[in-house]
């Protein structure tokens, strides 16, 4: 008994190709990777849980006494929440938050931040929940992570980068 197989090599050349071409440009698959991160982090800062799934700090009572609030930490206005985004560049992506104060902002609450004393730049005194201080003794943030690369995300980045290229070669036909 005997077989015999022939193999027409073009079509596997036009697959190895396309796989070059995605791997020597992968903005595309970056942006896609990109979009999912950033959706898995903005759950995550909706639900009020760091990347590992444990829930922030709850607020002081003392700014809970200033009212006002939307939610829990870091939900007030909605800003910071807003600036969060990705950026694709030479084969780089950069997944944080937009613009120097809402970055210095999370920075802050990523790592926290030690006791600080808070004076008035423009006024007297300052007043924060029906207290009016010259000064005031912050007792510092509670760190409070925003972005970080758990086990969850390496997989969600796995599978994205698997749905890409599949995509990419079923074009291929």
């Amino acid at each position: 008994m005997q077989f015999e197989i022939e193999l027409e090599s073009s079509h596997l050349n036009r697959i190895l190709e396309a796989a070059r071409r995605e791997i020597a440009s992968p903005d595309e698959m970056l942006g896609s990777i990109g979009e999912s991160l950033l959706r898995a982090n903005r759950q995550r800062h909706e639900k009020g849980v760091d990347p590992d799934g444990n829930e922030w700090k709850k607020l002081s009572d003392l700014t809970l006494a200033q009212g006002d609030r939307k939610g829990g930490p870091l939900k007030k206005t909605g800003r910071m929440l807003a600036s969060l985004n990705y950026q694709v560049a030479d084969e780089t992506l950069i997944l944080g938050f937009d613009g120097a104060r809402d970055a210095t902002l999370a920075a802050l609450h990523q790592a926290g931040t030690d006791p600080y004393v808070i004076k008035p730049r423009t006024k007297k005194a300052l007043a924060f929940a029906g207290i009016v201080r010259r000064r005031v003794n912050h007792p510092g943030l509670p760190k409070r992570e925003l972005i970080g690369f758990p086990d969850t995300d390496k997989d969600l980045v796995e599978h994205v980068t698997i749905d890409h290229l599949t995509s990419v070669l079923n074009r291929i036909r």
